[in-house]
């Protein structure tokens, strides 16, 4: 085998790894994300991805309101991608 069949025959041998370990996984998770961007709804309790726990009032658009103590009323408006995860759902 000439090293020039070798060097391509591992430089493909590497494409299809990383296609396997790198793509395929990030796509999963981008699918997820997309997902859980879809459902949420108000009275959702979610985390933010700086770690801000607050309770969905509004979804408008890319945009979220979340209230974040409702003692004073505080509310902080984020980016709809900002979320990552949704702590508890809002009763049906």
């Amino acid at each position: 085998m000439t090293p020039i069949m070798l060097f391509a025959a591992y430089a493909v041998v590497l494409v299809v790894a990383l296609y396997i370990f790198v793509y395929i996984p990030n796509k999963k998770k981008q699918r997820q994300m997309k997902e859980l961007h879809g459902s949420l709804t108000p009275g959702d309790v979610v985390i933010t991805m700086g770690g801000i726990a607050g309770t969905v009032t509004e979804v408008n658009g890319d945009y979220v309101t979340l209230l974040l103590d409702k003692n004073t009323g505080t509310t902080m408006e984020v980016v709809l991608y900002a979320i990552s995860q949704i702590r508890e759902k809002a009763s049906a």
